[in-house]
């Protein structure tokens, strides 16, 4: 908790006195991660990755711009960094972070990443993953020492409590902050069609870039010409030795067309 001392001195010149004056500097939200979640959604659903109006975006909420409650859930959205503002005033968009969380299938590790953008809720976390979380009371109470308004501490406490049920950080137990787990889904390997003969499939070999290519120009069927598959072996046994061979120790191949009787 910061504070600063201002020095006073009363109108008899008497000696100075020290008044301490708290500074609040820890940020949180006045309102919960599903109120800025119902603005990532508006946005995305009327205009996609693209930007609006702050009008526009009241409209579709069902608000007035001018109201308290659509401020807060501006500040809110961008306090968990799920909106930005545009490339003009007035305009919102989406972060790449709040286009994360309505997918979804990134909206699980979304989510708890805008919970953890968040200060107070960081400073929370980083301090009670190891163990359990306190009663209201003390929880309070570490709310104010890490820079809240007393007169808001009930109020930063709510708010926290929600939106950790909301991102999945309050799933193992009620009083135990747990960072959600995801699943990444890796693509499935492609099945490469074997070549004739039982062959092994390109995907099977581990070979240079500049090998790889010049196999690929084999024909799988028909004719290949005699001069096109001498030019062939000759490039490829250039680039062989280009991979494999030292600079110092070269091997040079000779490869020519022998007439048959």
């Amino acid at each position: 908790m910061n504070e600063n001392i201002e020095l006073s001195q009363d109108e008899n010149s008497k000696p100075s006195k020290y008044i301490t004056r708290q500074r609040f500097n820890t940020a949180f939200p006045y309102a919960d991660y599903d109120s800025s979640s119902k603005i990532a959604t508006a946005i995305h659903g009327n205009v996609g990755h693209g930007e609006c109006e702050r009008e526009q975006l009241a409209a579709w909420t069902g608000q007035s711009v001018k109201s308290s409650g659509f401020r807060t859930q501006l500040s809110t959205a961008k306090l968990f960094g799920i909106i930005e503002n545009g490339a003009y005033a007035g305009k919102l968009k989406l972060t790449e972070l709040g286009r994360r969380t309505v997918d979804p299938n990134k909206a699980r590790e979304a989510k708890a990443e805008a919970f953890l953008r968040v200060p107070l809720f960081k400073a929370l976390y980083d301090k009670y993953k190891d163990g359990v979380t306190p009663p209201s009371a003390a929880l309070e109470s570490e709310i104010v020492f890490l820079g809240v308004a007393e007169k808001q501490k009930a109020k930063a406490r709510q708010v926290f409590e929600k939106s950790a049920k909301q991102t999945g950080f309050r799933e193992v137990a009620p009083n135990r902050l747990v960072l959600p787990a995801t699943i990444v889904k890796h693509a499935e390997k492609e099945e490469m069609p074997e070549r004739e003969g039982n062959a092994a499939s390109e995907s099977d070999l581990d070979l240079d870039p500049l090998i790889m290519a010049l196999l690929r120009k084999i024909p799988s069927t028909g004719e290949w010409p005699a001069e096109s598959r001498l030019r062939w072996f000759r490039t490829f046994a250039m680039n062989v030795s280009q991979v494999y061979d030292e600079d110092s120790n070269p091997v040079e191949l000779t490869i020519s067309q022998t007439a048959t009787e």
